[in-house]
């Protein structure tokens, strides 16, 4: 019985001994690992352009609105940047017709320009804002006035 129970205990104290050494080895003790912000399930797309004097309103399929601020870029022909206060790190620009102070203007998306003949006059709208998605796909929208 003596034997048994000093095997016993030599078993119990080498396993308590070697917990130290599963715990460092088999466990990471390093900080804690942290989950990076969820990405939205699909790329938005905008589908409702407004232009003001100075800031672009875009319109996300998913209900989303985003802000393009002119800020201390803007500029009399139009100004760039990067869509904020939403989740979609779009780029933009804006390209405004000389001399055109935009008002508050809802631009309609251009799908397939029209090519034009050489002998014909093209329309040259008063405003353009192009939206620019991570994958490189743009989306074009102008203003129904023209010259």
């Amino acid at each position: 019985m003596r034997a048994t129970t000093c095997s016993l205990i030599a078993v119990v104290a080498l396993s308590v001994s070697g917990c130290g050494f599963l715990r460092d080895v088999l466990f990471d003790r390093r900080a804690p690992f942290e989950t990076p912000a969820p990405q939205p399930e699909r790329e938005a797309r905008p589908v409702l352009v407004a232009l003001e004097a100075d800031a672009v309103l875009v319109g996300m399929d998913d209900t989303v609105q985003c802000l393009g601020s002119a800020g201390a870029a803007g500029r009399a022909n139009g100004w760039t940047g990067t869509l904020s206060e939403c989740p979609y790190p779009y780029t933009y620009e804006v390209v405004l017709a000389a001399g055109t102070l935009p008002g508050r203007v809802v631009l309609q998306e251009v799908i397939n320009p029209l090519i034009v003949d050489d002998a014909e006059v093209p329309f040259r709208p008063l405003a353009v804002v192009t939206v620019t998605d991570p994958n490189g796909q743009s989306y074009r929208f102008e203003s129904a006035a023209g010259f």
